[in-house]
């Protein structure tokens, strides 16, 4: 009998929490719902809206959508549409809030700003039918606009944010990016003409490589952040109707980027002309007639010297895999290795884990300040007798052997080569000091050699 009392208050239980649940929790959220739609002054969803107008005195912008996510600017007509600023416009079109009522079928709209309209915003939709929303003057206290629908005459109040929202120009509602690039991972190839200067980059994997006007291995940080400079540029004006394209200087160029688009199997080109003001350029996308005006920031990157295209890194060796690392300055040298998360020397004192971790890192984002891709006798540059060599082995295997000869005044650094390239190069004074230590200063402080048994 006790079992089956149990039971029942388990029942009621589990009953009173799907009660509770589907009248407070369920409940709530379908009010909260009926509540934002009541607050909506039109009842329609963004993707049933196939046309936008905006109806300024004397301007009418017009946008028809075409597809899932297209728009083409009917007029005027003859200019590509910014699909994403018209998607934004239907959006807060379906969103538009309605305050309250201050006045039914008034008789004189003119009170209100009303009878000529700053604004109107005329929705066409799916099924043929069309939405029409006037936004009037402001209320007295300013934080409110004036509105009504359509034919009505009654006027409601909307929060004075949204004539902001629908206060747009042409040139505000037009299609500003000034290539057309999906990803920046789609991109698997640049070209770079500007003159008699040529730079071609290729990517090779997750690597990038430059092949013209030397073949090395790229900076894949650097290329791609041109490509993602390119793929968000927008053009901050256009140029007056009456420029022509050789008198922007794109006819020919002064310089071309192409980007070659892996996903599409397309070339995709911008045409870099002159500079109408300082630190801007006409520009225009091949595909496209429209004459741009772009800030310098891509031109300037495209112009960039080799040097900042190519791998700098100091060395290929993954910090991860080092578990030994020899240091020899002249006739001294020492060792040490990992054990566990530790690195101690052969007497098994242990070293300052910070000091270590530092060389370690310098394999992996310490950056050469030049490199000599040709140079003349290691002697030119102290490496014939190098003032301190490293050695890191993983196991008995040696992964990498690193050389620091004499100073270099330009660059100001000190020259290096590893045995993983022929290059010469010039590394900072401070990644030389990482490794120009002495074996006390690397002992971590009260750690002495185990006693003899």
């Amino acid at each position: 009998m006790k079992f089956k009392g149990t039971t029942a208050l388990l029942i009621v239980f589990v009953a009173l929490g799907g009660y509770v649940y589907f009248t407070e929790f369920r409940g709530r959220e379908a009010r909260e719902q009926a509540e934002a739609a009541k607050k909506k002054a039109v009842q329609v969803e963004k993707n049933n809206i196939v046309e936008l107008s905006l109806l300024y005195p004397g301007t009418t912008i017009t946008g028809v959508k075409k597809g899932e996510k297209q728009w083409e600017l009917s007029s005027p007509a003859g200019i590509d549409a910014d699909a994403e600023e018209w998607d934004r416009l239907a959006s807060n079109f379906a969103s538009l809030e309605r305050e309250a009522t201050v006045a039914e079928n008034a008789a004189n709209l003119a009170a209100f700003g009303l009878d000529s309209p700053p604004i109107k915003v005329t929705a066409k939709l799916a099924d043929g039918k069309t939405i029409e929303i006037a936004l009037g003057a402001e209320n007295p206290g300013k934080n409110y606009i004036y509105a009504k629908l359509g034919d009505s005459n009654d006027v409601f109040l909307t929060p004075s944010s949204w004539k902001g929202l629908f206060t747009k120009t042409v040139n505000d509602l037009r299609d500003k990016k000034v290539i057309q690039v999906e990803a920046d991972t789609d991109i698997d190839a640049i070209r770079i003409v500007e003159g008699a200067r040529e730079l071609e980059l290729q990517k090779s994997g997750e690597d990038w490589l430059v092949k013209k006007p030397l073949e090395v291995p790229g900076d894949s940080t650097e290329i791609v952040s041109l490509v993602s400079s390119m793929r968000f540029a927008r053009a901050s004006s256009f140029a007056e109707p009456a420029v022509t394209a050789k008198a922007a200087g794109l006819d020919p160029p002064v310089m071309r980027i192409t980007l070659h688009d892996a996903k599409a199997q397309a070339d995709r080109a911008l045409l870099i002309g002159r500079s109408p003001e300082p630190d801007k350029y006409y520009a225009r996308d091949a595909s496209r007639d429209a004459i741009m005006i772009i800030e310098k920031e891509v031109p300037d990157k495209a112009r960039r010297p080799i040097f900042d295209w190519r791998d700098k890194r100091i060395s290929k060796v993954q910090p991860a895999s080092v578990d030994e690392v020899v240091i020899e300055a002249g006739a001294d040298g020492f060792s040490f290795k990992k054990d566990g998360t530790d690195w101690k020397l052969p007497d098994g004192r242990k070293l300052q884990w910070d000091k270590v971790t530092s060389m370690m890192t310098s394999l992996e984002f310490d950056r050469a300040a030049d490199i000599i891709d040709a140079p003349r006798a290691l002697t030119s540059y102290g490496l014939d007798k190098p003032k301190l060599q490293l050695i890191f082995r993983q196991g008995t295997s040696e992964l990498a052997r690193f050389a620091f000869g004499a100073d270099s005044r330009q660059p100001e650094g000190v020259y290096f080569k590893t045995s993983e390239k022929p290059a010469v190069a010039v590394v900072s004074r401070e990644t030389f000091n990482k490794f120009n230590v002495k074996v006390d200063a690397l002992v971590e402080q009260g750690s002495s050699a185990p006693s003899a048994p």
